[in-house]
């Protein structure tokens, strides 16, 4: 009996987000998994730098440009289905399926709908009830999903596991100096940071607006913004924006930043700045804290849920809110020092162990559940 993996997401140069999580989580699996896994990735060779596999597993590596789990992952699990399926990133192939494990995020979409063009929210929307209809099993990373889930779309809580999503091994709080200091990076002391992908609902330039009256700069010369994960053409606009603003080369932006180098950038940071308008889980916040970073953020979703007290959190889409919230980080040594504090404890109860180890058993009940069935059944 095998597992199927879409691991498509996984072992990515530059993840965020999803990557990480896929990541994290079947790399941990791959040395003693509840089963012999096949691993669908849209590549011609396997991933290089990861575990090595266990015996029976294998990587199945089936290339395609366009329509890869619509066409090639639904081609391959009609041809030769394992007996048990596990989809990390919402989205099922159509058709017949082995009996299905699938985490669904978050469903930003609805909270933020705004940020999402028609086109990309009636899709989201579309394959998000085809999961919740189609699979056996829903994983969310947090307790907020899963009552989005059962509240939006009437989702039977009892197929709901919610499994946290850790920290990566290497963010923890580390001195700013170094070959990978924010000062090699470009980041100048004083700065606040901002970090993830640039989706429209993570609304950076809204930060970058309360920044720049939060500091204006014949008031405040020194201090600096550091945006992450930017490339062109959000880097562009968001350096237009910055030059409109009066802002110069106060608003630095920089390119993907993972392991050392962004633990050393949320460490030397006076605060990190989650401005979303929705998460699910809030990765960033917590990775900041972990790094005893005090977090300021928009108190809504997973972000709220994560954060647990433990950040200064602001009314979504209060200016005024965010402003006073910039101007008090930077000003209050005490208050930096105590949400640094209680941040590091909060983070302390997260880890990727703990969420591979919640997988690995989940996975282990599904396929016990299709003892003596076909797989598409």
């Amino acid at each position: 009996m095998e597992i199927g993996i879409d691991a498509s997401r996984a072992f990515q140069p530059q993840s965020t987000g999803i990557g990480v999580y896929a990541t994290e989580v079947i790399s941990r699996l791959l040395p003693e998994p509840p089963a012999p896994l096949r691993l669908y990735i849209n590549h011609k060779s396997p991933p290089v730098a990861v575990p090595q596999l266990a015996s029976g597993s294998e990587w199945r590596c089936l290339p395609l440009p366009r329509g890869w789990t619509k066409f090639r992952l639904r081609w391959e699990l009609q041809r030769r289905p394992p007996q048990l399926l596990w989809i990390p990133a919402y989205r099922l192939p159509p058709g017949r399926l082995p009996r299905s494990v699938v985490t669904v995020h978050g469903v930003e979409h609805r909270f933020a709908p705004g940020a999402y063009p028609e086109r990309q929210a009636q899709a989201v929307e579309s394959f998000l009830i085809d999961t919740v209809r189609r699979a056996a099993r829903l994983i969310t990373p947090s307790e907020t999903t899963k009552a989005d889930l059962v509240h939006l779309y009437q989702a039977n809580p009892d197929r709901i596991t919610v499994i946290p999503h850790g920290i990566a091994a290497g963010l923890h709080p580390v001195r700013a100096d170094g070959g990978s200091g924010p000062g090699q990076l470009g980041a100048a002391a004083p700065y606040f940071l901002v970090v993830g992908a640039h989706h429209p609902r993570k609304n950076v330039p809204f930060l970058i607006d309360q920044f720049s009256r939060a500091f204006p700069a014949e008031n405040s010369s020194e201090v600096r913004l550091v945006v992450t994960n930017a490339a062109d053409p959000v880097r562009e606009a968001l350096l237009a924006q910055a030059a409109r603003l009066g802002l110069g080369d106060r608003v630095r932006i920089l390119e993907h930043v993972s392991g050392e180098r962004l633990a050393a950038l949320y460490s030397g940071a006076v605060a990190a700045c989650v401005p979303s308008l929705y998460e699910g889980f809030g990765l960033p916040a917590l990775e900041a804290m972990a790094c005893g970073t005090p977090v300021l953020a928009n108190g809504v979703g997973g972000v709220q849920e994560v954060a647990q007290g433990a950040a200064l959190l602001v009314e979504p889409e209060d200016a005024e809110g965010w402003v006073e919230g910039l101007q008090r980080l930077f000003r209050e040594t005490d208050l930096r020092q105590h949400l640094s504090t209680l941040g590091l404890s909060r983070a302390g109860r997260y880890s990727w162990d703990k969420s591979a180890e919640a997988h690995r058993q989940l996975l282990a009940r599904e396929l016990e559940l299709t003892q003596g069935t076909s797989p598409l059944a």
